[in-house]
């Protein structure tokens, strides 16, 4: 069991408990059922809502890193409402149930609202997070891009493609082929098992209708390109002499790109045409030359 899992289910327990002690609370203080009932509602749902945000912590893989964190913040909140409690009923004489039953409500409150004060942080980190490892990736992809501008022919644009794919977008495999009238050529690959005549040549096929420099995310035989296995695969057909090339990316940890995905991926292929361009019209010279 993952460490989130285990502080995610440790919240709902924790809930189910103050919810019972609410209905212990409701059971046993003398006082008229309504206004028990007004007293103890409340807090009832206080303990729903930490149950809710207890499952949803151990269920969400988007917690690992920062369950500790939401709970800090729960604990933290759950003592500064207690300690409160405590200092405003200090100088008033109250009987040991009630101190006890005020102390858990007040630290019910003061833990939920902890809770969604973490939550709250989290979202915020994981924005930050999301946002700085976009702009590392439009600094990768810049820097790629110079390169990509002086690769002398399709084969360096090609590795540099795959490399880009793998060590700047984190995706699983690359694979860079070219088409013109019908025929695949395989320029370079990390994929095993890439067969033209395959799925390879499905998904080829179904690309050939698509707009240049715009990615594809589902098409006949992506799936067959990275052998069947869960996750996605992108694709991008980029303009090549009398033909294309197309750059398949596939990440078996992703299941729906989203667009943080797609964007930096087109820009690679904005790059790629940009040096795809230089490659052909070198090669037009070379064969007017001759």
């Amino acid at each position: 069991m993952q460490y989130h899992s285990v502080i995610g289910w440790g919240l709902v327990v924790v809930g189910v408990l103050l919810g019972a002690l609410q209905g212990v609370e409701y059971l046993w203080v003398p006082a008229p059922s309504a206004a028990l009932a007004f007293s103890t509602l409340p807090f009832v749902l206080v303990a729903a809502a930490t149950v809710y945000t207890g499952a949803t912590i151990a269920r969400q893989a988007a917690y690992a890193g920062y369950a500790t964190l939401i709970v800090s913040w729960g604990a933290g909140g759950a003592v500064g409402f207690v300690a409160v409690f405590v200092l405003a009923t200090a100088t008033s004489p109250q009987a040991g149930t009630a101190l006890l039953f005020g102390a858990a409500d007040a630290g019910s409150a003061g833990l939920l609202a902890g809770l969604l004060v973490g939550l709250y942080d989290v979202e915020g980190r994981r924005t930050l997070s999301t946002v700085e490892q976009f702009a590392d990736r439009l600094a990768g992809l810049n820097q790629y891009g110079k390169v990509l501008n002086q690769s002398p022919d399709i084969e360096s644009v090609s590795a540099l493609c795959v490399e880009v794919v793998e060590f700047v977008l984190g995706g699983d495999g690359g694979l860079f082929v070219t088409t013109d009238d019908g025929t695949i050529s395989v320029v370079d690959t990390t994929l095993p098992e890439v067969d033209p005549d395959g799925p390879l040549g499905e998904a080829v096929a179904a690309m050939a209708d698509t707009d240049p420099l715009e990615t594809v995310t589902d098409e006949a035989g992506f799936a067959g390109v990275r052998n069947d296995q869960p996750g996605a695969t992108l694709a991008v057909r980029i303009p090549y002499g009398s033909g294309s090339a197309i750059l398949f990316a596939v990440y078996y940890g992703v299941d729906d790109p989203d667009e943080e995905l797609v964007d930096p991926f087109e820009i690679l292929a904005s790059h790629a045409a940009t040096a795809l361009s230089s490659v052909a019209a070198r090669d037009d010279r070379s064969v007017a030359e001759h």
